[in-house]
């Protein structure tokens, strides 16, 4: 992340370091030499580049004798570029060093602040860390030979191991548990805890009874705070940590953003300097001299070599110093975060005997384990197939078949036929009056029969006997049974109409259960972040944007006392802030290079947005406005309305 955002930052300085001849200078240099000084010109800012520099330089007087660079007028061209790529190598060296050490500064401060929160992190952080703990103790045994009893372990034993008849002076094993105490107070009491009595008589019942309750409750609360206590200076002591490691954050944020503000200062020099060297110039390189004495005092506090060469030598070493000095201090005060092995042993110790008990209980169980396996497989079987083939198969038909067959369809000819006959016996119907009775028989109208009946029923046993009272009332049936027909094939042929629908229906529960539990297992297995990197990723992100707005907002307390207070509350940015806005503004660029998805607008926006905010010329109200738009803009994309808790947006 440091580097990416190094080269991002000084990408824009390094068509000044490169070299370039004018035709008005007639190379006499050989190819060899001109290659090598190619090569070193375009390698990467590293120690083993500004050390192949500081070599050459040291060099260059003596090779007036030598084939190679030998002209008076393209000597200087060479030794001004390599002054330019040196100094600029120095400089994204330094940047890179300090942000570097407060990135990682800030991550494992986060660590610890993240362990301080939760008592079960605190408790699994002690057991975790048990056996340096332990280490210490016994070699504090070894040392001063003391022999070790059984009475040591009981109780008021044990709570003198904590504390000293004095609560103010510690015991030297508590110092060994936590070795913090030795440099630093504690502001944790002592875990005795103050009972307060009533004045009561003593010869009363309520006062024995009162002195049994307050020797009950101070007797748990002992117990009690005998168990806590360990806890308390635990998170104690990742507080103090996660205290000193903002410290050291601070104070290399603000070297850092000491460092940014000297680019402008920096890419002014190289110019002028570029523009120099092409004519042939003089090698004293005074554009940079300015530059070069600033980053020395920012970086090191020192700049008593007075020649460019010195200088430079100066600051390499000033540079592997204070890396050493830095791992020494993190150290020696034990503020990184413990290793992956001292995170994983109490796991590792229980995973073995935890597989054993676990084979062996499969072991004894595996007549039952194999018939409850052999449900599973049958259940999903039987799932599959009633539940969800058969009825997408079903859905299938129905779509090929179209909802055309199986309707149920009754014709009328009989009832038409008993009708027609009734007319002509009875009424005497010739052919036409027949042709439209059977026209309104189809239509439902049955006024003939009815007329019949209506005169048969005013002599019902006489019609009944032998007339057509019986006839008449068989057609009504049958018209009856006609009716019922035609209602039956209207309501299948609306079903039929919702075939489909219905299919769907059955095979939707189906199809829920399978993208529920596909999601799940997709989720469980995949190794995909998600979209925009997972919500881990969009959470960073957008902590770090409220961080940054907190700091543009709300700047923090400079380092050193000797800054003017009126530039605290001015529109310009301080040091401090500066460096502290770059941490997150990396972690911003970091994640849109590689959770946001390339070549898009998204992507390209939200970089821009961000080369906006790392640029130290703009103030802090146009830097305000920046955060107010990337909200509008980037919020509600990314999810972070979502992820503050609400969906209004700003």
């Amino acid at each position: 992340m440091t580097l990416n955002f190094t080269v991002h930052y000084t990408e824009r300085l390094v068509p000044l370091t490169r070299l370039q001849i004018s035709a008005q200078i007639k190379p006499t240099s050989d190819e060899g030499a001109l290659k090598s000084t190619h090569a070193m010109l375009q390698g990467l800012p590293s120690e083993a580049t500004v050390q192949q520099s500081i070599s050459f330089l040291r060099t260059f007087p003596v090779l007036e004798d030598k084939p190679g660079l030998q002209s008076d007028r393209e000597e200087p061209v060479f030794y001004n570029a390599v002054i330019r790529k040196t100094i600029f190598n120095m400089y994204a060296l330094a940047v890179d060093l300090y942000l570097e050490e407060s990135s990682a500064a800030q991550l494992d401060a986060e660590w610890w602040a993240d362990i301080e929160q939760s008592t079960w992190s605190v408790a699994s952080y002690l057991l975790q860390s048990l056996p340096s703990r332990l280490r210490r103790v016994l070699q504090l045994i070894q040392t001063r030979k003391m022999s070790v009893r059984l009475s040591a372990f009981r109780p008021s034993t044990i709570a003198r191991f904590y504390w000293d008849a004095a609560p103010i002076r510690l015991n030297p094993f508590m110092v060994a548990l936590f070795p913090y105490l030795r440099d630093q107070p504690s502001v944790v009491a002592s875990f005795t805890p103050v009972i307060s009595g009533k004045s009561t008589r003593a010869d009363s019942l309520v006062a024995l009874a009162e002195k049994i309750h307050d020797g009950v409750m101070y007797s748990m609360q002992r117990v009690t705070s005998l168990l806590l206590f360990p806890l308390r200076l635990a998170r104690e002591e990742c507080q103090l940590r996660r205290k000193k490691l903002e410290k050291v954050r601070d104070e290399r944020a603000e070297v850092l953003g000491k460092l940014l503000e000297l680019r402008s200062l920096l890419s002014n020099g190289l110019e002028a300097d570029f523009n120099v060297s092409t004519t042939g110039s003089s090698i004293d390189n005074q554009a940079l001299t300015e530059f070069l004495f600033k980053f020395a005092v920012v970086t090191s506090g020192d700049a008593s070599q007075k020649g460019v060469l010195p200088l430079i030598e100066q600051l390499l070493s000033a540079f592997k110093n204070h890396g050493i000095m830095h791992d020494a201090y993190l150290n020696a005060h034990d503020l990184r975060r413990p290793s992956r092995l001292t995170l994983l042993w109490p796991r590792l110790f229980l995973l073995p005997p935890l597989t054993l008990y676990c084979a062996k209980h499969i072991y004894a169980s595996r007549a039952t384990l194999a018939d409850l396996m052999l449900d599973v497989v049958n259940t999903v079987q039987n799932f599959f197939k009633g539940w969800l083939f058969d009825p997408i198969k079903d859905v299938l038909i129905t779509i090929r078949a179209g909802g055309e067959d199986g309707v149920i369809v009754r014709r009328e000819a009989s009832l038409e036929r008993m009708t027609l006959a009734l007319a002509r016996e009875k009424l005497g119907y010739g052919s036409t009056q027949l042709e439209a009775l059977s026209q309104q028989i189809r239509q439902g109208d049955l006024t003939a029969v009815l007329k019949i009946y209506e005169e048969d029923i005013k002599n019902p046993v006489k019609s009944a006997i032998s007339g057509t009272l019986l006839r008449s009332m068989f057609i009504q049936v049958q018209k009856a049974k006609v009716d019922l027909d035609q209602a039956l094939a209207g309501i299948d042929k609306l079903l039929k109409s919702q075939e489909l629908t219905f299919a769907f229906v059955g095979v939707a529960p189906a199809l829920a259960v399978i993208y529920v539990a596909g999601g799940f297992l997709r989720g469980l297995l995949s190794i995909r972040p998600g979209r925009y990197g997972g919500k881990l990723r969009k959470t960073s992100v957008w902590l770090a944007m409220r961080r940054i707005e907190r700091l543009l907002l709300f700047q923090p307390k400079l380092l050193h006392h000797h800054h003017d207070t009126e530039n605290v509350h001015s529109d310009t940015i301080p040091a401090l802030t500066t460096g502290l806005l770059v941490l997150s503004l990396a972690h911003l660029r970091e994640y849109a290079l590689t959770s946001l998805p390339a070549r898009s607008r998204l992507r390209e926006g939200f970089l821009e947005d961000i080369e906006f905010l790392e640029d130290p010329g703009l103030r802090r109200s146009e830097k305000l406005r920046i955060i107010d738009r990337m909200w509008k803009s980037w919020g509600k994309e990314l999810g972070w309305y979502d992820l503050a808790g609400g969906g209004s947006n700003r």
